[in-house]
């Protein structure tokens, strides 16, 4: 649902490659789409919640991210990550430097669901 009906991956491996190509061929992001010295991607414990179209994490996130690749962290929609938080350090405790980008419009998400 979250890529449409022609992209439905069988694991974490598979959607991997699937945001790599992207980068690549899309984004003109070459440098970053390489796994070994590109962005680092890491799946974490989350379930889908079907009604509201939204990924939540299940558990504390910062927890699964070594200390010494704790400098920079960007996260996409960090509104999500952060609903229900979990034990432990935040992500400006854990991190040097972290970056949120949001791209929902909530008050149109609001009028549109909960009117």
């Amino acid at each position: 649902e979250l890529y449409g009906d022609d992209h439905v991956f069988e694991n974490q491996r598979e959607q991997e490659e699937y945001i790599r190509n992207w980068m690549r061929d899309e984004a003109d992001l070459a440098d970053e789409a390489d796994p070994n010295t590109g962005l680092k991607i890491i799946f974490y414990p989350a379930r889908y919640h079907f009604d509201l179209k939204s990924i939540f994490a299940m558990g504390d996130m910062c927890s699964l991210i070594p200390d010494e690749d704790a400098d920079v962290c960007i996260l996409e929609e960090p509104e999500h990550l952060n609903w229900y938080r979990a034990p432990g350090d935040g992500w400006t405790t854990k991190f040097n430097y972290v970056v949120g980008i949001m791209h929902t419009n909530y008050k149109e998400y609001a009028a549109g669901h909960y009117s």
